[in-house]
């Protein structure tokens, strides 16, 4: 759960440090793994963004060593990047909810139809072919009608503060 919560903020951070997409990946996916080897001495005190951040700033120094490449990362950048992060979390924390939750609220708000296919779509992890299919209607429609969804659910999020 915490891992899952935390893995936009975790792939935004590694994305400023890595800036080869396919790099970035890996780095992602070995430092979900390296947590999950380690969780058991994690500090449950302690956040847990940071604890995280520390081991994707670790694996992508490892990882460049490993490939031999030339690339550095200034450490005041490194810092730079984990105090907005902190930042980030902190507004988070003071919110009512998490924007998560907001998330799930604003999704139960839409309209059946709507509802329908973005869950289909992202609770599923499927195609828009496959929202087409399962709804019963053209490749062309189901992609207006998340679109449709996706706009309704900013307006949502923006009116409770989660979107600027």
């Amino acid at each position: 759960m915490l891992m899952r919560q935390n893995a936009g903020h975790l792939m935004a951070f590694i994305r400023a440090l890595v800036r080869n997409e396919s790099l970035a990946e890996d780095v992602f996916q070995e430092t979900l793994l390296v947590a999950w080897r380690r969780f058991d001495s994690f500090d449950r005190e302690r956040p847990f963004g940071p604890w995280l951040r520390g081991i994707a700033h670790l694996t992508a120094l490892a990882m460049f060593r490993k490939g031999k490449r030339e690339i550095y990362v200034d450490s005041a950048v490194v810092e730079a990047i984990e105090v907005r992060a902190e930042a980030l979390e902190r507004s988070w924390m003071g919110m009512e909810h998490h924007p998560l939750e907001t998330l799930q609220d604003c999704v139960g708000r839409l309209p059946e139809r709507y509802r329908d296919a973005v869950e289909i779509l992202y609770r599923g992890d499927r195609s828009v072919a496959d929202v087409a299919a399962a709804t019963e209607m053209g490749l062309e429609a189901a992609k207006k009608r998340l679109q449709r969804a996706r706009h309704l659910l900013a307006d949502c999020l923006r009116t409770k503060g989660v979107l600027s």
